[in-house]
């Protein structure tokens, strides 16, 4: 009953952050459950070695140098050394379901998800270790604001965060963590659902929860970290947008004019672009200070972007298994449709025309045609 019960909830948080995600907890909790099998808490339990692990669901891959890694469902974590051609699984120490992972060098680079859990691996993805999990974090976030409650000059927020935590982890290690980013190898961020957002300056060795480093006094969900320039970025529910000041070591909130939830951004030297439900866009040409909603030709929910390798473009997927294609300038964006359409949750660039995709269905190899076509 604990794992039903606590996989439900869990996916409760996630389904408010994004459908795609929400689908793989629907699907996970379908599978049959036996009435005598004993309980394996998925923190404690290493994933199992799988086959056919291009078919599996995945939500999302990045770059290890010039390694792919794809993380997924009950700890799935899959490398290729040859663009997508080949894969092998990983060796990895829990079954949480992984919804994030970012690699800021070749070795060096961290997953997240399920159950709150952290992980590390210092081989460019081929074997992990777990760093943070929702129990060690539920222990060490109270108690750290609970500590500076008591010494901080405004206690009363920091009274707020310490509530906000007992809420979060009052029905046990559940909460997901969304994101993650590394500035280096020793500097990152994770972020998650109702306000989590923690940073580490060790590689991880040591966390210290940052809910009263981000104008977020809602606790909304911090669905999407990521870096466009020099700046770093983070985006959530209610069109709301942060922007990391360096100096003073804080997230502050840029409003768009959104009222839905935003489930990335990307970006290049021309213009920003967040994305996210029912296929909503927006646009800023100087770097977040001001926002335009882009008329788009889907309603799609969009699950992920990047900007196109040679500098020329930007690509959007969207859970119809749908591109959306633009120029450099972010402006316009045509459909084109998968060869092999399915819910897509990553992208990746590996040629100037060839992206790697994950999602429900797996992993798969796609071309994208001319981005120029149509306007």
């Amino acid at each position: 009953m604990r794992s039903i019960w606590t996989m439900s909830r869990s996916c409760k948080f996630v389904r408010r952050w994004c459908p795609v995600a929400g689908c793989l907890c629907l699907l996970l909790l379908a599978l049959p459950v036996s009435a005598e099998s004993k309980f394996h808490d998925p923190l404690d339990t290493p994933a199992e070695m799988r086959s056919n692990v291009t078919k599996r669901p995945l939500m999302a891959l990045t770059k290890a140098g010039e390694r792919i890694v794809a993380v997924g469902s009950r700890g799935l974590i899959i490398g290729s050394d040859d663009h997508g051609k080949t894969w092998t699984q990983a060796q990895v120490p829990v079954q949480s379901d992984l919804l994030a992972v970012h690699f800021p060098t070749a070795n060096e680079g961290w997953a997240v998800g399920h159950e709150g859990v952290v992980l590390h691996s210092a081989d460019g993805g081929k074997t992990w270790t777990k760093q943070l999990d929702g129990r060690m974090s539920g222990k060490s976030f109270k108690a750290f604001y609970g500590k500076s409650a008591a010494s901080a000059e405004d206690s009363s927020a920091m009274q707020a965060h310490a509530v906000q935590l007992e809420l979060n982890y009052k029905a046990g290690p559940a909460l997901p963590f969304l994101d993650v980013w590394f500035e280096d190898a020793q500097k990152g961020y994770v972020v998650g659902s109702f306000g989590m957002i923690a940073a580490t300056t060790d590689g991880g060795k040591s966390w210290e929860p940052w809910l009263h480093r981000i104008d977020n006094s809602l606790y909304l969900n911090l669905n999407v970290i990521r870096v466009i320039g020099s700046d770093v970025f983070i985006v959530g529910e209610r069109g709301l947008i942060y922007r990391l000041d360096r100096g003073r070591e804080r997230f502050d909130k840029i409003d768009t004019g959104f009222i839905g939830s935003f489930f990335g951004i990307t970006g290049n030297s021309q213009a920003l672009i967040a994305y996210g439900l029912e296929g909503a866009a927006y646009r800023s040409g100087n770097m977040g200070k001001s926002w335009e909603a882009l008329g788009m030709p889907s309603n799609q929910t969009l699950a992920a972007g990047i900007p196109l390798s040679d500098g020329e473009g930007f690509v959007l997927v969207d859970a119809a298994g749908q591109f959306l294609l633009s120029d450099k300038s972010g402006k316009n964006f045509r459909v084109q449709r998968a060869d092999k359409p399915m819910r897509m949750t990553g992208i990746v660039s590996v040629a100037p025309r060839t992206v790697l995709v994950t999602g429900l269905g797996g992993v798969r190899s796609e071309t994208l045609r001319d981005i120029a076509a149509g306007h």
